[in-house]
């Protein structure tokens, strides 16, 4: 059995959060009915939407678990402000695809009691750190749940960086971006540029450029221990995007650097510890 899956019971659930993506047909009301059902069996619930997830929760609150009802999005959104706090995340799928979700809608009120009684397991999910270094001084840094790119920005010219990897210069990228991913990242941006699937309980990096000119490394899968460093040496209006989600400028001569972060992701699970596997075809196949 793999490190990163905790075998032991997990304790009664005491109270939990919610983060509802009001804007996903029936998130809502799902979660009122869900709510309701949690408080007749002693649970409390503190509800918070979407657009505000970044000042609902705190290192007081003691959540046990954190409930996301949306699709992967508002899971990328509830990671970054959950992994920090160590409050495992059960992901309730109303999205289409719902790669990082736990649940579809409809199985969601029936599955509360295992949670209730602790009948769950956890996942640990590697997370990245990123840092854009300007003058030598660190200037921003960063946690994605699922990926960090370097590319463009909105301007057609191409990127022009020098990736290294432990401070040994690899290669030269000519190249719309470059992406690096974590595993959980590896089924989404990092697949569609040609990227290699990662199973999740991997502690790995994936490297890979967006549509390269003339690359001779077409893709990388390092451990977590590296620590990878991209400089831009030509580009106009480059940006650091993280989970998709996030962008941060980028100038010439900036350097970013990507490692494996301190923070874990949690994801509460009741599902078999194979489903990744088992399920992996038929949520592609969702994909197209």
């Amino acid at each position: 059995m793999s490190d990163n899956h905790h075998s032991q019971p997990q304790p009664k659930i005491k109270e939990v959060g919610f983060v509802v993506n009001e804007n996903k047909a029936g998130a809502v009301q799902l979660a009122s009915e869900m709510h309701g059902a949690l408080e007749r069996q002693g649970v409390s619930v503190r509800e918070c939407h979407d657009s505000e997830i970044d000042h609902c929760f705190g290192r007081g609150d003691r959540l046990d678990l954190i409930f996301s009802f949306g699709g992967d999005g508002t899971i990328l959104r509830t990671a970054r402000v959950a992994a920090p706090l160590g409050i495992p995340i059960v992901g309730i799928n109303l999205g289409k695809v719902g790669f990082l979700t736990e649940l579809v809608a409809e199985q969601a009120v029936a599955s509360l009691p295992r949670f209730v009684a602790g009948d769950y397991w956890i996942e640990q999910r590697l997370m990245l750190q990123g840092e854009l270094i300007r003058g030598g001084k660190t200037i921003n840094t960063f946690h994605a749940f699922n990926d960090i790119v370097a590319n463009r920005g909105s301007l057609s010219r191409v990127v022009e960086c020098i990736l290294s990897v432990d401070g040994a210069v690899l290669t030269t990228y000519v190249a719309d971006g470059i992406i690096f991913a974590t595993p959980t990242g590896s089924t989404a941006y990092c697949l569609a540029a040609g990227g290699p699937i990662v199973t999740p309980d991997s502690r790995a990096i994936t490297v890979i450029p967006i549509a390269p000119y003339l690359a001779l490394v077409r893709s990388l899968v390092l451990p977590e221990q590296a620590i990878l460093e991209l400089q831009i040496t030509k580009a106009t209006d480059a940006l650091i995007t993280v989970d998709g989600q996030q962008d941060i400028q980028m100038q010439i001569g900036d350097t970013m650097r990507v490692q494996a972060s301190p923070i874990t992701a949690l994801m509460a699970r009741i599902q078999p510890r194979n489903y990744f596997a088992a399920t992996l075809v038929d949520r592609l196949r969702l994909r197209g």
